[in-house]
């Protein structure tokens, strides 16, 4: 095996493979140029959810997905793992799964909050990669999803958020996300943080949060 320390986001992606059934339902909620999105799809589960605000990230990801042999659907089905790839910003995934319900049978009522139906949802914040630096994920806007998040998540399952503090708004993004996490309940919420505390130009740190019951 390679040095996985060395790369934070394989090192992300390494954590959240143990989580991840063929039974599964996860989310990557900044699909970004489709990477993470595919590795997903790649730990065979049974639906994944990808979201994105920029459409020129999710055509990126459907051409990478297309290219890996994976077929995008316009609704979950049970012909799998089935991929829905939805132009939206991620504060905003709780209101698309009241809309649809989450899984390849489509479990749940349409118009209830879903909850705890989540194995792993994944977060790699800051700017699209290739694209326009200003455009970027903000503290704000990712507390609400984490936020939201939280509730999808089943119990045992993860959400790991991969955070660049390399710029001044990932540098309150992760000051926001740190502080939020301190404050959760250790009776139902175990946090893990993984920083590289000698590496220069601020390298990307992992925060873990699981879901104890």
């Amino acid at each position: 095996m390679s040095n996985l320390i060395q790369r934070t986001t394989e090192l992300a992606m390494h954590i959240v493979s143990d989580y991840v059934g063929p039974a599964d339902i996860v989310i990557d909620a900044t699909c970004g140029n489709g990477h993470d999105t595919l590795r997903l799809a790649e730990m065979g589960p049974a639906a994944v959810y990808a979201f994105d605000l920029q459409p020129e990230a999710i055509e990126a990801t459907r051409d990478l997905l297309a290219k890996a042999g994976f077929t995008c659907v316009a609704e979950p089905n049970t012909a799998g793992p089935s991929i829905v790839l939805t132009c939206l910003g991620h504060e905003h995934m709780a209101d698309f799964f009241r809309e649809h319900a989450p899984g390849p049978s489509g479990d749940g009522a349409e118009g209830e909050d879903p909850e705890g139906f989540a194995a792993a949802i994944i977060f790699n914040l800051g700017y699209l990669p290739g694209g326009d630096k200003s455009r970027t994920t903000r503290a704000q806007t990712t507390l609400t999803a984490v936020r939201s998040s939280l509730c999808m998540l089943k119990k045992d399952g993860i959400l790991c958020l991969t955070m660049y503090s390399g710029h001044p708004e990932g540098t309150e993004e992760k000051r926001a996300l740190l502080a939020f996490a301190e404050g959760l309940d250790s009776k139902q919420w175990h946090v893990c943080y993984l920083s590289m505390p000698n590496q220069k130009k601020q390298p990307p740190e992992i925060l873990l949060i699981s879901r104890k019951k």
